[in-house]
């Protein structure tokens, strides 16, 4: 598991505009539109809160080489993003899910 947590910021793309990164220090390991961040945070807490019956998030961003891909079990979500994994519980999930939408509207 990857020890360095996940951080979101938002940020400006000439070309694509408005972006939202997602980032393990100084690396980029996700940039997301808007509207994928948007979706990414409704499918957490649809999984978290028990509204959705899936067992497995993935997408692949059109403006990253990485894709996010979470696997959900019973405490909470393993999370892989490229080569690193990290493990979430549902309490980290939630902070994780209204990181991302708070960057859509900042």
């Amino acid at each position: 598991m990857h020890e360095q947590q996940l951080s979101i910021h938002s940020s400006r793309n000439r070309i694509l505009g408005k972006q939202v990164l997602v980032q393990s220090g100084d690396t980029i390991l996700l940039r997301l539109t808007p509207i994928e961040a948007s979706s990414l945070s409704f499918a957490l807490v649809a999984v978290r809160d028990g509204v959705s019956p899936e067992r497995e998030i993935y997408m692949s961003p059109i403006a990253s080489d990485n894709a996010f891909d979470g696997a959900v079990h019973d405490a909470g979500m393993n999370i892989t993003i490229g080569a690193m994994v990290w493990e979430l519980d549902w309490v980290a999930l939630g902070i994780l899910a209204t990181a991302l939408a708070k960057a859509v509207d900042a």
